[in-house]
């Protein structure tokens, strides 16, 4: 058996840390390891889970904002100006 040379290995926040995080950030194929390498899959993303039988049980629960009426707690801005304003 070969032994892998994992070299030194920062410790997480240390300004070393943060250069290789940009450094992953900028190249697919380093995500992909790394990704791989934490157990994730390649270029997923953000993921909301598996749609199991509780997430399914709960679906009725929800309460969705269906009233067009009620304030949004956001505003975009486009141009300068904000789209909820009226001329």
């Amino acid at each position: 058996m070969t032994k892998q040379n994992k070299g030194n290995i920062p410790e997480k926040n240390t300004s070393q840390w943060k250069k290789n995080e940009k450094l992953i950030a900028k190249h697919p194929g380093l995500r992909a390891a790394r990704d791989i390498q934490q157990g994730f899959k390649p270029g997923t993303g953000i993921s909301s889970g598996v749609n199991d039988a509780q997430y399914k049980a709960g679906y009725d629960q929800i309460e969705w904002n269906t009233d067009p009426k009620q304030k949004k707690s956001f505003r975009v801005k486009i141009n300068g100006k904000y789209q909820d304003e009226e001329e």
